[in-house]
C-alpha cells in the first residue's frame, strides 16, 4: 500500500517530534521531512514534493499567509493543512481561498490528525463547516463579481491586463495564465506588475483577496 508522504513545517522541534511520533504509529502515513523555517520549507517542498504539508503559518521566513502562493507555485501537487494554536476564522477563510485544504488545531487528537491527513489526501476539505461556507461564499462573490469589477477599472487597465487579472483572481499561476492566453510567462509577469502599479498594491495575494471588488 502506498504511503501518504508528509512534510512538517513548524518552528518548534519538540512539536515536530510529537507529530512524527504520532504519525509513525500509522501504516499509511510517512513523514519524509521536517522544516524549521520558510526557506527550508520551500527547499524541501521542491525536492520532496510531498502529498501533504502540515504548515504553521507563523513559521519564520515565509511571510505568513502570503507564503501560500509561493508554496502552490513550488509544489502544485502538495495539499496544505494549516496548523494553528487558536483557529482564527478570518485567517482560515483567507487560507482556503489561497489554496490551503484545511486547518487543524495544535491540540487535536491523534485520531483527528490522521483523519484530516487522509481526508485531505483524498481531495476533501478539512475545516469547520462555517469556515468552509464563508470561504466558498467569498470565492462565489469573486467569480461573479469579476465582470462588474473590471468595468470599474476599464479606464485604468488595458484589455489584456483585465484578462490577466480575471484569471489571477481565479487562482491561476503565471504559467497557467500564459498557457491559457497564448503568451509567455514573462509577459504575464509584466502585465501583473503594471496592474499592481496602477492599483497601488504590492502582492498577488492582495489582488486575489480583493477580487477587484472595492
Amino acid at each position: 500500500m502506498p504511503h501518504i508522504s508528509v512534510l512538517i513545517a513548524d518552528n518548534h522541534a519538540l512539536f515536530q517530534q510529537g507529530l512524527s511520533m504520532l504519525l509513525a504509529k500509522t501504516d499509511d502515513i510517512l513523514v519524509i521531512g521536517k522544516a524549521v523555517d520558510g526557506p527550508q520549507t520551500v527547499s524541501l517542498l521542491q525536492t520532496l514534493q510531498p502529498d501533504i504539508l502540515l504548515l504553521d503559518l507563523q513559521i519564520s521566513g515565509l511571510g505568513g499567509i502570503e507564503g501560500l502562493s509561493l508554496i502552490r507555485k513550488k509544489s502544485p501537487r502538495t495539499r496544505v493543512l494549516i496548523l494553528c494554536e487558536l483557529p482564527d476564522d478570518e485567517l482560515m477563510v483567507q487560507a482556503l481561498q489561497l489554496g490551503a485544504k484545511g486547518c487543524l488545531s495544535k491540540t487535536l487528537s491523534q485520531e483527528d490528525l490522521t483523519r484530516a491527513i487522509r481526508a485531505t489526501y483524498n481531495g476533501e476539505i478539512w475545516a469547520e463547516r462555517k469556515v468552509v461556507t464563508r470561504a466558498l461564499e467569498g470565492l462565489r462573490r469573486k467569480v461573479h463579481g469579476v465582470s462588474a469589477s473590471l468595468e470599474k477599472t476599464q479606464d485604468i487597465l488595458t484589455a489584456r491586463e483585465q484578462e490577466v487579472v480575471k484569471w489571477a483572481i481565479r487562482g491561476m499561476t503565471n504559467k497557467e495564465i500564459a498557457a491559457h492566453l497564448g503568451i509567455s510567462d514573462k509577459t504575464v509577469k509584466t502585465h501583473l506588475g503594471s496592474v499592481f502599479n496602477k492599483l497601488k498594491i504590492s502582492r498577488r495575494s492582495e489582488l486575489i483577496r480583493r477580487g477587484m471588488v472595492e
